[in-house]
């Protein structure tokens, strides 16, 4: 017998506007968030989605020193080039988004 866990492996990246801020991603998303993400109809909320299931955590904080959630918000204050990197750490993932979408 097997406990099902968390298999994911979880890589570090810095963001070319702040390179001294750490970024945790997963290396690939779970089943039930690939369902949540097919419900946007259009390619930004998508994004966003896959970075918000993606990002394990960050080293953004807030003015008090408490980390910056992950979320549409936060995420949507990165300047382009940072999400675009983001967005490209996660190509992998949304490789395999796109193939079910043309199975389907």
């Amino acid at each position: 017998m097997s406990k099902l866990f968390d298999a994911r492996k979880i890589k570090k990246v810095n963001l070319p506007s702040y390179p001294d801020v750490e970024v945790e991603m997963h290396d690939g998303l779970l089943t039930e968030q690939i369902g949540a993400i097919g419900k946007f109809d259009n390619d930004y909320d998508r994004g966003i989605e896959v970075l918000r299931f993606l990002i394990k955590s960050w080293s953004f904080v807030d003015d008090a020193e408490k980390s910056l959630e992950v979320n549409k918000t936060n995420l949507g204050k990165l300047p382009a080039k940072d999400f675009t990197f983001l967005m490209d750490a996660a190509t992998e993932s949304l490789d395999f988004l796109e193939e079910q979408k043309r199975k389907s």
